[in-house]
C-alpha cells in the first residue's frame, strides 16, 4: 500500500471517528435533556405531594369559585395562609414552566386542574393586593400558570384514566414522561 492510499485511509477513518462522535454527542445531550426533564417531573410531585400543600389546598378547595377577596379574609388568619402557600407555590411553578425547566405539559398532567381551581378562587385575592400595595406583578406567573391551562381548556379535557384506558408501558417496561 502506498503512503498516499494509506494517507487517504487514515483521513477516511478520521472522519468517521469525529462522525461517530458527533452523534455521540448529540444522543448523550439528548440523555441529559430526558434526565433532566424527569427529574424536575420528579422534584416537582414531591412539591406538592407534601402534607401541608395537601392541607392548604383542601381549605381552599371550600371557598366557592369567585370567591371575593373578603371571603377569604373572613375565613380568618388559616385560610390566607393557605391561600399565601398556594399562591407562591405556584408562582413559583409558573416562573420554572415559562424558562422550561419543568413541561407544561407535565405540569398540567400532574396538577392542572388543582391549578385552576385556585386561581379561579383567589383571584379576587390577588387582585385586592395589587391594588392596595400598588403591586401590579403580584402572583403574575400564577396568573399566568392558570391562564395556560384554561387556554387549554384544561378543565375540559377527558380525564386520563378514561382518554389513557388501553395505555400500556413500552417493551422496556420504563414509563416515558413527554
Amino acid at each position: 500500500m502506498s503512503l498516499a492510499v494509506a494517507a487517504s485511509f487514515a483521513q477516511i477513518v478520521e472522519a468517521t471517528v469525529v462522525l461517530i462522535g458527533i452523534f455521540v454527542g448529540i444522543d448523550q445531550l439528548r440523555q441529559l435533556r430526558i434526565q433532566r426533564r424527569d427529574t424536575a417531573a420528579v422534584e416537582l410531585m414531591r412539591s406538592v405531594q407534601d402534607a401541608e400543600f395537601g392541607l392548604a389546598v383542601r381549605l381552599l378547595l371550600t371557598l366557592q369559585p369567585g370567591a371575593s377577596a373578603a371571603e377569604v379574609h373572613a375565613r380568618g388568619r388559616e385560610c390566607e395562609d393557605a391561600a399565601m402557600f398556594v399562591s407562591l407555590r405556584f408562582e413559583t411553578l409558573g416562573v420554572l414552566v415559562y424558562r422550561r425547566a419543568i413541561s407544561l405539559e407535565v405540569l398540567e398532567d400532574l396538577i392542572g386542574g388543582i391549578v385552576v381551581a385556585m386561581w379561579v378562587r383567589l383571584e379576587d385575592l390577588a387582585a385586592e393586593t395589587r391594588l392596595e400595595r400598588n403591586h401590579p406583578i403580584w402572583l403574575e406567573w400564577f396568573q399566568w400558570l392558570a391562564e395556560q391551562f384554561m387556554t387549554r381548556d384544561r378543565l375540559l379535557k377527558t380525564p386520563a384514566y378514561e382518554e389513557h384506558r388501553n395505555w400500556r408501558p413500552d417493551r422496556a417496561g420504563v414509563l416515558r414522561l413527554r
